[in-house]
C-alpha cells in the first residue's frame, strides 16, 4: 500500500482549478510520438493537453466524446504546456481509465 501523500491546506485544495470537459479529437502527437495530444471543450473554451498512454492504451480513440476532469492551473507533461488530464492506473501499473463524472454535466463546470 502507497503512504497517503501529506495533508494540503484547504487554500491549497480550492486553488487548484478542476473543471469538467469534453474530449472532442486527439491524435498522436508531432513532436512527441509517444504522447496523445487531446482537444476540449471547456463550453466558454478549449483547451490542448497531452497524455500518456499512448504505450500504455491501444483503443485510446474511444476517448472522443467522453469527459473528464481536468486541472487546468498546474504544469502539463510536456515543457511549455499546461493542465492535466486527471487519470487512474498509471502509477500503479495498470491500464489507464479517466477520472470522470457519473453522468453528463456541462462542460466547464467546476469541482467544488
Amino acid at each position: 500500500m502507497h503512504p497517503i501523500k501529506p495533508l494540503l491546506t484547504l487554500e491549497q485544495f480550492q486553488a487548484l482549478d478542476i473543471r469538467v470537459g469534453t474530449i472532442r479529437s486527439l491524435r498522436v502527437s508531432d513532436d512527441e510520438p509517444a504522447l496523445l495530444y487531446l482537444s476540449i471543450d471547456f463550453e466558454a473554451f478549449q483547451q490542448f493537453l497531452f497524455l500518456d498512454w499512448k504505450e500504455t492504451r491501444f483503443e485510446y480513440e474511444e476517448l472522443i466524446g467522453k469527459q473528464a476532469l481536468v486541472v487546468l492551473n498546474v504544469p502539463g507533461i510536456v515543457a511549455g504546456s499546461f493542465g492535466r488530464i486527471l487519470e487512474l492506473g498509471t502509477l500503479d501499473r495498470l491500464m489507464p481509465v479517466l477520472a470522470c463524472p457519473e453522468h453528463p454535466i456541462p462542460d466547464g463546470s467546476r469541482l467544488s
